[in-house]
């Protein structure tokens, strides 16, 4: 039996929660060799975008790749995207074309599901929903190791769906968390965002004007944002701040040099490997190239032994101390994710559909290569 389950169903399937659970096993056994998992392949073939009023930017398809195996299961993930580029808001930012939009993400993916008992393809899973929370419980994970233990206030760049799930999973993961100071560039966004139900325990949640107003002040500062140039000034840091970014642009080199403590998500898997096609509608736009090019973890910030840096399977196995000192400014560097985090979700989707007996069964017969 095959199932299929889409993002509505993933989302009473799955919460915070047993994200964070079945993440900080899923990272112990990367830790210790017993789950592997593959680097993001993205596959980039340009193209244009003309937006209703008729201006035309830089575009491109990108298919992105990426697979894993946890100690029960193997799983497979795409993603299938438009994209484009275009200066706002004093910024270089990747926006997606109007479409792509959906309830539970901006993207649209698929997680194919396979035994590893029998190697049978178990499920077909709607990415969305796992993968907003997969990247929010990394960084929830991080703040156990790197935050003050008093953290009480967050400040939360961007208001999108990543965004949402770092502060949901800072108010499960962080005791005490009494603030949330918000800002984005459009202030219908962040008065929305400030209203969603998810904040209802936090006694204080407000908008903000500005970048540095959410920064200055907050314990936890989560950076998740379309920006492909930093949106932060080093000078706006304080002691005993953590801070957890979803892109590496978003922060400059000498702002990572700031960092008394820096962690990545893996070593292993510290960016992903780009092929851009050469095509009539290229090359792409040189802030996309240098993002390429320079890349994951960050090439400008050279004076950072990125190979020896720990990463959360260190900070989770005690090979690594993370904050040692209240007075330390700490980073985890969220901006790759890859095919484990997939894996160990869409398993805990799976076992919760059979376990409720929901979700669609798909025929065998649709894949009798597979069977």
């Amino acid at each position: 039996m095959i199932l299929a389950i889409d993002n509505a169903l993933s989302e009473q399937l799955l919460d915070m929660r047993m994200s964070l659970s079945a993440l900080e096993e899923a990272y112990r056994d990367l830790g210790t060799g017993a789950s592997i998992t593959s680097p993001r392949i993205d596959l980039l073939t340009p193209d244009s975008y003309v937006d209703e009023d008729g201006n035309t930017s830089p575009g491109a398809h990108s298919l992105k790749t990426m697979s894993a195996s946890t100690q029960k299961y193997a799983a497979i993930r795409f993603l299938t995207d438009k994209l484009f580029w275009q200066e706002r808001a004093g910024s270089f930012r990747r926006d997606r074309t109007p479409g792509t939009r959906r309830s539970h993400s901006v993207t649209r993916g698929l997680l194919m599901l396979f035994s590893l008992e029998n190697g049978d393809l178990l499920a077909l899973i709607s990415e969305g929903h796992i993968r907003n929370l997969r990247v929010g419980a990394a960084a929830g994970l991080a703040a156990g190791y790197l935050a003050r233990p008093d953290a009480s206030s967050v400040g939360v760049l961007g208001t999108g769906f990543m965004a949402g799930a770092h502060l949901d999973a800072m108010l499960n993961a962080v005791e005490g968390i009494k603030s949330v100071r918000v800002f984005s560039p459009n202030p219908a966004h962040r008065e929305r965002f400030v209203e969603d139900p998810r904040w209802e325990s936090c006694p204080d949640v407000a908008a903000v004007a500005n970048a540095e107003e959410a920064v200055r002040g907050s314990d936890i500062v989560v950076i998740a944002t379309n920006a492909l140039t930093p949106v932060i000034q080093t000078g706006w840091l304080e002691p005993g701040q953590y801070v957890c970014s979803v892109r590496h642009c978003e922060i400059a080199p000498e702002t990572f040099g700031r960092f008394d403590v820096l962690a990545v998500n893996s070593r292993d898997n510290l960016g992903p490997t780009t092929f851009v096609a050469r095509n009539s509608h290229g090359p792409l736009p040189q802030q996309v190239l240098l993002d390429i090019e320079k890349g994951y973890p960050p090439g400008d910030a050279v004076n950072i032994d990125w190979r020896n840096t720990p990463d959360l399977p260190d900070l989770l196995l005690n090979r690594h101390p993370g904050r040692t000192d209240s007075e330390q400014v700490t980073c985890f560097n969220n901006s790759v994710g890859f095919g484990l985090q997939f894996a160990a979700l869409a398993g805990k989707v799976y076992e919760a559909a059979v376990s409720r007996g929901v979700g669609r069964e798909i025929p065998e017969d649709l894949f009798p290569d597979l069977f």
